[in-house]
């Protein structure tokens, strides 16, 4: 019993110290688009009745003890990151809720579906291929709403990429809210693809995997889907910045120390009077 103290604080302690390397992850990308914060939650070790004996001598519950905390899970915090405009007709940012569907680069086109060959993300600052299809940062194609590839020419369907082919993006580029991608210029118009926007019903199944790239967590259902036209909103030629702030994290950092510093003197405090009470013990011999 006259342990338990030390076991206590040292438990929580520990969870200070997971929730502090939440914190620095999170300041660390505050400039970082896309980005989405990282929030902890803590749970109870182990939770004892305590039992008081009355004046007939019979024990009464008169309360709960705790035995101390530690963190329990992390989970992404998917609130909206603000808005910021770029000059790049190819950038793409959710206004609400919604994810692009990634698909890995080294796939080909003809392997039959697996859902272990794409990711989602929010960050939409795309990118062309020499052959002019729509990939993210790190060369990933972005999916249309037929699971295909994007391919932004006057005529996706030919290989012939000469002049008469291409187009001038931040002239002819129109992305519509509806994630529709249009060509339009005095000479030409064409409709050519749309981009494809999912959502999960139950995020709190969704994992990061890094660098603004989400999964939903092994053996969990997050009941993915394809949101419909009229439910999200994408926003061309801007990009969602991170959902972190500065003054918060900063301000959660500051408590922890608090917090470490305090539970420091406890812990002080409780190593003495076992100290004092095994010296008592040696002297009583």
């Amino acid at each position: 019993m006259i342990t338990r103290g030390i076991g206590s604080v040292v438990k929580g302690m520990q969870a200070l110290i997971d929730f502090e390397d939440v914190t620095a992850h999170n300041l660390a990308n505050v400039t970082t688009a896309g980005f989405k914060r990282i929030n902890m939650t803590f749970q109870d070790v182990m939770q004892s009745q305590v039992q008081a004996k009355n004046q007939n001598g019979v024990y009464k519950d008169v309360g709960v003890l705790s035995n101390g905390a530690r963190a329990d899970r992390t989970y992404v915090d998917f609130s909206q990151g603000g808005l910021q405009q770029s000059e790049n007709k190819l950038d793409v940012a959710f206004h609400g809720d919604g994810f692009f569907k990634v698909r890995y680069n080294d796939i080909p086109d003809d392997v039959p579906y697996d859902e272990r060959n794409y990711y989602y993300q929010r960050t939409g600052n795309f990118a062309l291929t020499t052959d002019n299809y729509l990939v993210n940062k790190d060369g990933d194609y972005i999916m249309d709403v037929q699971n295909k590839r994007i391919r932004i020419t006057r005529d996706p369907e030919t290989d012939n990429l000469q002049d008469m082919n291409r187009l001038d993006i931040q002239k002819d580029l129109l992305i519509g809210e509806n994630g529709q991608i249009e060509l339009n210029n005095a000479m030409y118009r064409a409709t050519l693809q749309k981009i494809q926007v999912c959502d999960f019903a139950d995020k709190t199944n969704v994992s990061t995997i890094g660098e603004g790239k989400f999964l939903p967590m092994y053996g969990k259902d997050a009941g993915l889907y394809t949101k419909a036209e009229g439910t999200y909103c994408l926003q061309q030629g801007m990009i969602e910045m991170s959902n972190a702030n500065t003054i918060k994290e900063m301000l959660n950092s500051i408590n922890v120390s608090r917090g470490y510093e305090s539970m420091s003197k406890i812990l002080k405090t409780q190593s003495d009077t076992v100290s004092q009470a095994i010296n008592l013990g040696n002297i009583s011999r």
